[in-house]
């Protein structure tokens, strides 16, 4: 009799449970214009991404194949960072990443276009299951706070918008991060 209370309690507080709503990725998403060098201005913790304070993805899409990715950072160390990988269209705003080496390769992630100016230069890009959440500019000069609105819409289909930690250092253009830093 108590099990069958237990279940019965467990039941009723997962059906009062908030759901959340799905995610919209962007429609009509033009991969053309999102070629290019991307900045990361601040990103949801994770831990690929630990001691990374400099982080940049350049997207080559070619006429044919998948999409080229450069991921390159420095870690707070100083020691410069970089993998490479590819990307496929397989939905509306959404890609299929896939990165070196052997067997990580193996394993796609969801990459998804949540929200992007008109000019294809600010980016709001994540995952289906709400871990991840990377805040992108092809100006390694924009500012957070020029995201304010398009955060809340984030902030309305889930995501912890609250828990992201901005970058503290950007590359500058064309650059390669292969210096160590100083603090």
């Amino acid at each position: 009799m108590k099990v069958l209370v237990f279940l019965i309690s467990l039941l009723f507080l997962v059906s009062c449970s908030e759901s959340l709503p799905p995610i919209q990725t962007v429609q009509n998403f033009d991969l053309n214009r999102y070629d290019g060098e991307w900045h990361e201005l601040a990103r949801l913790p994770n831990r690929f991404e630990r001691n990374l304070i400099a982080a940049k993805a350049t997207y080559g899409v070619g006429l044919e194949g998948p999409v080229r990715i450069l991921n390159e950072g420095l870690r707070s160390n100083g020691e410069a960072t970089r993998i490479t990988g590819t990307a496929k269209p397989v939905g509306d705003g959404k890609l299929e990443v896939r990165f070196d080496p052997f067997p990580a390769n193996l394993f796609p992630g969801d990459y998804w276009i949540l929200w992007i100016d008109e000019n294809y230069e600010r980016a709001i890009v994540g995952t289906p299951d709400r871990k991840y959440l990377w805040i992108l500019s092809k100006d390694p000069g924009d500012i957070l706070s020029d995201f304010t609105e398009p955060l809340q819409m984030i902030k309305a289909q889930g995501f912890e918008v609250e828990r992201l930690i901005e970058n503290p250092k950007r590359l500058a253009p064309n650059s390669r991060p292969t210096l160590l830093v100083k603090e």
